[in-house]
């Protein structure tokens, strides 16, 4: 007989969850477990057979959640959430049956801090539901995760509450009796019973490793914009082209000033740690319970000390501005070949002061 480890990563391999090769095999349990809300039915087969044989020989298994009836509410509701992407938003989707078995989608657009920025109400299939979740899989590489659907309306009522003057299409308030007339619970951002909240001590370590993070998927977007760095790239040059004489140590000092204001101008505590949360909802979710540690402990430290130096949020900063300013200048470079007239920055590379520069061409 095989052996059932050796099945249970095999098949975490075939629905695309990552999961280090020497995970102890209660993680490979738990993300198998994760993976089996998003699966196709022949897949859930498989994978409720594999923790059967997981849990024969010996391996922790995660209970199925229970889903516990409310009778009130006649028909089902589900609710889905995605990732945060770079600028803060996220999708938040509420599904309510109706008596003759169509369903009603309310389709928000939730951004941390802004708030509501999209909402629209669609009558759709079982089919076309799974279709949508399926083409934004494949086509923005965003995976929608099953969520408590009481939470998910929490957090669409939240958003809608921080507009000063919402717009009729953003009133969520008069859509949302198509699915729920109970009062809404007080907000809070969701969190999975697949991973704990780290420590003190466990937390050090995560953080000094979430630079790791942005291997994720659902971390790709989150390098700075053009439209957000220009201003810094614009201090940072005129640093290194300022006319005034300064050490090469007095430079590089005001750099790293520059440098600091702006990963935590690009990258404010408050915000970021409750993106992290919402991702680390997805990650765990998704069985990549040791990646949502790292984003739970980035979180926790964002929240005790905003001004933390924070792996992760250096290394989008400061990679992210490294890259457009390499980029700006060799544009620059091109634009400026032939320029009769050198900048500062550029006499102090073009050798000797004592002759001329050679013409450029």
């Amino acid at each position: 007989m095989s052996d059932p480890l050796a099945v249970a990563r095999a098949l975490l391999a075939q629905v695309g969850v990552a999961l280090d090769a020497d995970a102890p095999a209660g993680d490979v349990a738990a993300a198998l477990a994760g993976a089996e809300a998003t699966a196709d039915r022949p897949t859930r087969k498989e994978i409720r057979r594999a923790l059967y044989r997981l849990a024969q020989s010996g391996v922790s298994v995660p209970a199925a959640p229970v889903v516990p009836a409310a009778p009130v509410l006649g028909p089902a509701i589900e609710a889905w959430v995605s990732s945060v992407d770079g600028r803060g938003d996220r999708l938040a989707w509420i599904v309510r049956e109706q008596p003759s078995g169509a369903l009603v989608l309310v389709a928000a657009e939730v951004n941390e801090p802004a708030g509501l920025r999209d909402l629209r109400v669609l009558d759709v299939t079982r089919k076309q539901l799974r279709a949508m979740r399926q083409r934004f899989q494949d086509e923005a590489s965003l995976t929608l995760v099953a969520a408590d659907w009481r939470a998910v309306d929490a957090l669409v009522v939240e958003a809608q509450a921080r507009l000063a003057a919402p717009e009729r299409r953003l009133d969520y308030g008069r859509v949302r009796a198509r699915v729920t007339t109970l009062p809404a619970q007080a907000p809070a951002e969701l969190t999975s019973s697949r991973v704990h909240a780290p420590d003190a001590d466990e937390r050090a370590r995560l953080v000094a490793e979430s630079a790791t993070l942005l291997a994720e998927p659902e971390l790709r977007t989150w390098w700075p914009r053009p439209d957000e760095t220009a201003p810094v790239l614009a201090e940072i040059r005129a640093i290194r082209e300022s006319p005034l004489v300064v050490s090469k140590a007095q430079q590089e000092e005001r750099l790293r000033e520059v440098l600091a204001r702006a990963m935590h101008a690009l990258y404010p505590a408050a915000a970021m740690a409750r993106r992290l949360d919402a991702t680390a909802f997805v990650l765990a979710e998704t069985g990549r319970l040791e990646a949502a540690r790292r984003a739970l402990a980035v979180a926790a430290t964002l929240r005790e000390s905003p001004t933390a130096d924070v792996p992760l949020l250096q290394a989008l900063a400061f990679q992210g501005l490294g890259t457009q300013l390499a980029s700006a200048e060799a544009e620059r470079r091109d634009e400026r070949s032939g320029a009769l007239v050198l900048t500062p920055g550029e006499l102090a590379t073009a050798g000797s002061p004592s002759r001329p520069p050679r013409s450029r061409g």
